[in-house]
């Protein structure tokens, strides 16, 4: 008897809706660890709204989200970005709109547990190149 792994990203009836539009629908998706995954579609899909969602930036309407089995996003549940440990590289460079500039470009170095002090010199660095 073979014990199956949960998969790395499960998405269960994830739904969007902006107004009147829906932009996404039931989407259902498992994405197994190790596994690359790309979305294709045309411009105004969903695509970027999807991620936003997996991401943390954006909440669905409705559905389900686990990581590694854990439930990420659900009803009643909304684990915030900056404990989801996920990358995404936004296509209009946006930032965490809940977060500072500083705390923006603290969070990397916060997810490598780097000390305090190290991390506020590397803000007032970026900060006196800006």
């Amino acid at each position: 008897m073979s014990v199956s792994q949960p998969a790395f990203l499960d998405l269960e009836g994830v739904s969007r809706r902006f107004g009147d539009r829906v932009v996404l629908s039931d989407v259902t998706l498992a994405i197994p660890p190790g596994r690359i995954t790309c979305l294709l579609g045309e411009s105004g899909c969903g695509k970027s709204t999807l991620l936003r969602i997996i991401a943390g930036v954006d909440r669905p309407d409705g559905g389900r989200i686990r990581m590694s089995g854990t439930e990420i996003v659900g009803p009643g549940r909304f684990v915030q970005p900056e404990s989801r440990r996920i990358g995404f590289m936004f296509q209009d460079y946006a930032l965490f709109p809940h977060l500072s500039v500083a705390e923006n470009l603290a969070f990397g170095l916060k997810l490598r547990k780097h000390d305090k002090a190290t991390i506020e010199a590397r803000i007032k660095a970026a900060a006196e190149t800006l």
